[in-house]
């Protein structure tokens, strides 16, 4: 990195979350990073999209009417590439029908595609829904530490990832700072049971010592990650 900065030279990096939220980066490493330019690039808005759709017709060298662009620009909103295959796919049954693209045929080739596009949770909203709620950093995830209220978010956040994500046990083992996979087995049954009996969960936050159902805390991280 050093060698780079006195050549002169510009390193761009891109990521689905702030580097202060990158449990996984050193604070040395999160410090040369923050102290350049971060920016957030939000998920493209309607007109967009629609822009979107239209070049990717006229890169196709197909015609879109105006309606089925506007229909799937409004229904696929999270990024280009669902738009793309999207659009593909209608162009594609197009073909093999030998029929003209209309609305209706879009509404019926792209109703399965719809319903099976639900938001995307990254393990880095986990991460920083748990470790905000706590009050810990992510780093402190990835750690060693094993002091109550370090061990309480660490077993959330495997519990979570598990039952939002498709990593598997010891995918979230490797990535919650080289854990086997038995102890994410333990941590997500143990959260499993206190969340079945809604016991009652204490730890130590940055305002003094926290009481709270073990149901409320999950809701509570829940809706902060959908949020």
């Amino acid at each position: 990195f050093n060698t780079i900065n006195l050549a002169g030279k510009q390193v761009i990096l891109a990521s689905d979350a702030h580097p202060k939220m990158i449990g996984q980066l050193s604070e040395k490493l999160v410090n040369r990073f923050v102290s350049g330019m971060v920016v957030k690039i939000e998920p493209p808005d309607f007109q967009t999209r629609c822009q979107i759709c239209k070049q990717f017709a006229t890169t196709m060298r197909k015609h879109i009417p105006e309606s089925v662009i506007r229909y799937t620009a409004e229904n696929l909103r999270s990024n280009v590439r669902e738009l793309e295959g999207a659009l593909l796919k209608l162009i594609a049954y197009s073909a093999l029908q030998n029929e003209k693209i209309n609305l209706y045929m879009a509404k019926e080739v792209l109703a399965e595609h719809l319903a099976r596009t639900d938001p995307i949770v990254h393990i880095s909203d986990i991460e920083s829904a748990v470790a905000t709620y706590f009050g810990i950093t992510p780093a402190n995830l990835h750690s060693s530490k094993k002091d109550r209220t370090v061990a309480l978010a660490r077993h959330f956040s495997m519990y979570l990832v598990r039952k939002h994500t498709k990593m598997s046990f010891p995918e979230i083992g490797r990535f919650m700072g080289n854990k086997n996979h038995a102890t994410v087995l333990l941590a997500c049954k143990k959260v499993k049971e206190q969340i079945r009996q809604n016991v009652e969960l204490n730890w130590h936050g940055p305002a003094g010592n926290k009481i709270s159902k073990a149901r409320t805390v999950l809701a509570r991280i829940e809706e902060s990650i959908s949020s």
